[in-house]
């Protein structure tokens, strides 16, 4: 209880850095921008096949022709390299998808358990509920 001569100010944010709405909203554009990485992996996992592939062809001609010197060690190691890349490139196609749900699935909860309560303080003139066990006496 405030002090007689004593003012109460008013604590009430005219607008709070970030709301449930900010939350739930945000996890959608995330999900979204997660599936676009994964499509973007595995295409860099297919483009990694087809530059083996063209790699591999043109180290069958060096060696064909015979060509001396180190072109087809390196010819050999890009082919490695390129292998290495595509199997990264799928191994992170495969985790993000679930990456993606994990954070979809967030924004479902905070939705479906947060959003009724942000409404109420919403339509009460309030732009954040205040969680604290002094309120809720």
């Amino acid at each position: 209880m405030a002090s007689p001569g004593i003012p109460v100010r008013d604590t009430q944010f005219t607008d709070s850095d970030l709301t449930v709405y900010d939350v739930i909203e945000a996890d959608e554009d995330q999900a979204e921008e997660i599936m676009a990485g994964a499509e973007h992996a595995r295409l860099v996992a297919d483009r990694c096949d087809r530059l083996a592939g063209a790699i591999e062809e043109m180290r069958a001609e060096l060696l064909a022709k015979h060509v001396p010197g180190v072109f087809v060690g390196w010819c050999t190691r890009l082919i490695e390299r390129a292998g290495v890349v595509e199997s990264k490139a799928q191994a992170v196609a495969g985790g993000l998808p679930r990456a993606a749900e994990a954070i979809a699935h967030a924004g479902q909860l905070a939705a479906a358990f947060d959003k009724p309560a942000a409404d109420k303080v919403r339509d009460m003139g309030h732009t954040a509920p205040a969680d604290a066990s002094y309120h809720k006496e």
